[in-house]
């Protein structure tokens, strides 16, 4: 088993393949008549129904609302912040309510909550609000899984590989936190958006890249960090090649990325400034949340986690130099690298410096990751750490809520979950396989060529 270098014909930096790939060159008909769209379809639907069944106890056992949500691991946002953003009684966020999402996810709470409003009663208007959320954001979920699976199987350069799309899609679908998490907040809104702006990337239509990132980014402001790995790439072409082609598509994107997020956001900010800006003061605001660094340094008395100057100066300054590496890394590769390994790495620095760290954040990373396989590394080793990564996952998302089982009991009862000595391990199995996931790429990215048995 070798790595074979890339050929050196004129082509030095990959530029023929990955690169223009990357750029945007356009599939034949044929190519694109072979996607499996159907398969892809049935994947996503499957794990929106599994993803449902998922949350069984609590939508049909009144977990919810007994206390036994954290017990039986069906925790969701979306049926407490119906009550409690006054969705039930036809408040209208950010203009009668500040609640502390982007526009984009807040709109889509209001619109949801219409749909149900015919309901009979409460209880009624609330179950029937999470299974229509449930319903949006399945749909979410397919657009996604095809997204990642027409990149995937188009990645090769040649013709287009239906059991990499088939596998990328499976994984974004099916693994197993995807199911326990799909359904917690409205991430998949912002998941299907992000990946769609990948995918019109790939395809040359920057503009439109642009329109969905923007979107993405008013839906939660993550996808935000997808542009430094484009403008990175551009660079690249820039200096190694002196193409200004990559500089102008990136211009377009970014063009594009503001026009859409200023559409959604410009009139909710003018109309109810105090309540558009709550998101950002809240994310200011907050403090060490659940599954961050530093809410185990504060456990282990290592950190003062109150204190929030620090902790936003720390986050930022640590999230900055993690870019920094990210962008040398992008330009000074022996070969191009994808962008989805570069926004992988990104995302993944900015989840491990982040005050908050909640669980369903793994669904921003999965299509990343499925995109982000190596080409350069061994299957075995890659295969080994992807799967030590998904099985810390697990443990963290089923750990989590028998943590809060543990802390949320009243003084002096017989606490069952686990203790913060169990949660800490696991938080930290999440942490340090993620770590290794971005070493595995990093590796990827400084070798040449592509491995071959």
């Amino acid at each position: 088993m070798t790595v074979v270098p890339d050929e050196p014909a004129g082509a030095g930096d990959d530029v023929a393949g990955t690169s223009r790939m990357s750029a945007g060159t356009p599939r034949s008909a044929a190519a694109r008549a072979v996607v499996p769209w159907l398969p892809l379809i049935g994947l996503a639907l499957l794990g929106a129904v599994l993803g449902y069944l998922a949350k069984y106890p609590c939508r049909f056992g009144e977990g919810w609302v007994n206390g036994t949500q954290f017990q039986y691991g069906c925790y969701s946002d979306v049926f407490p912040l119906y009550f409690r953003d006054e969705l039930d009684t036809g408040v209208v966020p950010y203009l009668d309510r500040a609640v502390e999402y982007p526009v984009l996810t807040g709109a889509l709470m209001y619109l949801l909550a219409g749909a149900v409003s015919w309901l009979p009663d409460p209880m009624a208007r609330g179950l029937g609000y999470f299974d229509a959320t449930a319903v949006v954001l399945g749909i979410c979920l397919a657009a996604g899984v095809l997204g990642v699976g027409y990149l995937a199987g188009r990645r090769g350069g040649g013709a287009f590989d239906r059991r990499a799309a088939l596998a990328a899609g499976a994984f974004v679908a099916l693994t197993p936190p995807a199911l326990l998490t799909a359904f917690i907040n409205w991430d998949l809104l912002a998941v299907a958006l992000a990946t769609g702006g990948l995918a019109a990337h790939a395809r040359g239509r920057h503009g439109w890249a642009g329109v969905l990132i923007g979107l993405a980014v008013a839906a939660k402001f993550y996808p935000l960090l997808f542009l430094g790995p484009l403008l990175v790439l551009a660079v690249r072409d820039l200096v190694r090649d002196r193409d200004t082609g990559g500089l102008r598509a990136f211009g377009r994107t970014l063009g594009a990325a503001v026009l859409a997020w200023a559409v959604v956001n410009a009139p909710v900010a003018v109309a109810a400034p105090e309540g558009w800006a709550t998101f950002f003061r809240f994310s200011q605001e907050r403090g060490a949340d659940w599954g961050s660094v530093y809410y185990l340094l504060g456990m282990a008395g290592l950190m003062p986690s109150g204190d929030l100057d620090l902790l936003n100066r720390v986050g930022t300054g640590v999230l900055l130099l993690a870019c920094v590496g990210v962008a040398l890394l992008g330009v000074f590769a022996r070969r191009r690298p994808p962008v989805e390994q570069l926004v992988f790495l990104v995302v993944a620095a900015f989840l491990i410096t982040n005050k908050v760290w909640s669980p369903q954040f793994v669904l921003w990373l999965l299509p990343l990751a499925a995109l982000a396989w190596p080409r350069a590394v061994p299957p075995l080793p890659a295969l080994v750490v992807f799967g030590l990564w998904q099985l810390a996952e697990i443990g963290y998302v089923l750990g989590v809520w028998q943590y809060l089982l543990f802390v949320t009991q009243p003084d002096g009862a017989t606490a069952p979950g686990i203790e913060a000595g169990t949660y800490a391990v696991l938080s930290l199995g999440r942490l340090s396989t993620l770590v290794m996931m971005c070493a595995l790429i990093v590796v990827d990215c400084r070798r040449s060529g592509h491995f071959r048995p």
